[in-house]
This record gives C-alpha cells, sequence and structure tokens, in this order.
C-alpha cells in the first residue's frame, strides 16, 4: 500500500518533552508556526497527557525510561528526538527507544523536516507491526487447519476433498483459511454441546 507522505500538520497536538522552559518554549513557537498546538512539560510525562498527543518531541539530553510510560520502543505517537550534546550514551538510549526521527538542537528551523521523517518511520514501523501481527496469528492457526480437515475426514473425505472443502467455505465467506477453520471448529463445538 503507498501512501503520500503527510506535510500538513495543521491542528495536531504535540508535547515537547524539554527540562528546559526556555527551550520548550522555542519550540512551542516553532509548532506555532506549523499550525501544530504545542504543549510543553518539564517533567515526567503522564499517560493522560500521552493519550492527547498526535506526536512527541523530547530532549534526548535529560530523558530516561521513567519519564514515558510505556515500555522500549512501543510509543503509540512519532517521537521527535531533540539532540543537544551528540553524546554516545544519550544517543543509545534514543536509539533503543526507536526514535522516529532526530532534530539538532542548533537547527530547530528544520522542525517541519523532522515531523515529516518522524510521521513517516512511525507509519512504516507501525504497518510492519501490524504484519508481523497477522502473520503470527494466522500461523498460530495452522493447527486449527489441521484439526479442521481432521474433522472434515471423519465425514468420510479424503484429506485432499476436507482441504478443498474448506478452502470453498473460507472463499465463499471471503476470510483466510485459518479463519474458516476456527469458524468450523467452533461451530463442531457449538453442535456437540447443544447435543450433550
Amino acid at each position: 500500500m503507498t501512501r503520500a507522505p503527510l506535510h500538513n500538520f495543521s491542528g495536531r497536538t504535540a508535547i515537547v518533552l524539554h527540562r528546559s522552559e526556555e527551550i520548550g518554549q522555542r519550540i512551542k513557537a516553532r509548532c506555532d508556526r506549523l499550525g501544530v498546538r504545542a504543549l510543553v512539560c518539564t517533567g515526567d510525562l503522564s499517560a493522560s497527557l500521552a493519550e492527547t498527543a498526535d506526536m512527541l518531541i523530547l530532549d534526548i539530553d535529560t530523558a530516561d525510561d521513567g519519564m514515558l510510560p510505556w515500555p522500549n520502543g512501543a510509543a503509540p505517537v512519532p517521537v521527535i528526538g531533540l539532540v543537544g550534546s551528540e553524546s554516545p550514551g544519550r544517543l543509545a538510549w534514543a536509539l533503543r527507544q526507536e526514535l522516529d526521527a532526530f532534530l539538532p538542537l542548533s537547527a530547530l528551523g528544520n522542525l517541519f523536516s523532522a515531523l515529516v521523517v518522524g510521521h513517516e518511520v512511525f507509519a512504516r514501523k507501525s504497518e510492519t507491526r501490524a504484519r508481523a501481527a497477522e502473520l503470527a496469528r494466522r500461523s498460530s492457526g495452522r493447527l486449527d487447519v489441521i484439526r479442521a480437515v481432521l474433522a472434515l475426514m471423519e465425514e468420510g473425505r479424503d484429506e485432499a476433498l476436507a482441504l478443498k472443502k474448506l478452502r470453498a467455505m473460507a472463499m465463499v465467506e471471503q476470510i483466510s483459511l485459518e479463519d474458516a477453520a476456527r469458524r468450523l471448529l467452533a461451530k463442531r463445538r457449538a453442535i456437540r454441546g447443544g447435543a450433550s
């Protein structure tokens, strides 16, 4: 699926997480120019505040795991890291957090570019995770396919005909083979449960 990159951030909300109120206000002014509503936070980020945001801009020089209400690499919104000192330890922390883009404090004029990159990287990571979750779900359904084929074989079909019947069910209902197998097995359990 090809999407056009998001280039208009007007009306969106950003949390600016920075210990310095002065720098936070500079970033807020940059956000204002882009039409982004920025909320400056100088302490830890609360989960409720994070839920109101469309993106997070944070200072990697002073940030730590305790400031963020999610596990490493599990941010629910694009995260742009502000780079000041470029210390290896701070950059390593930012990489462990899987930040989506970086913006040097000396180049705040490039905030728009960092937002575009951050949102694109976040969208691609989200798509990759969704595909991986779907593959895992389908892989876990392979045993259900085998069980469904065996159940259909109990009706006197050989394995080829049983699999063909299951595939036909999936096509008619426009669902995956694994989901068709789960439905068939659930229906058989319900029939057996009703018969007892």
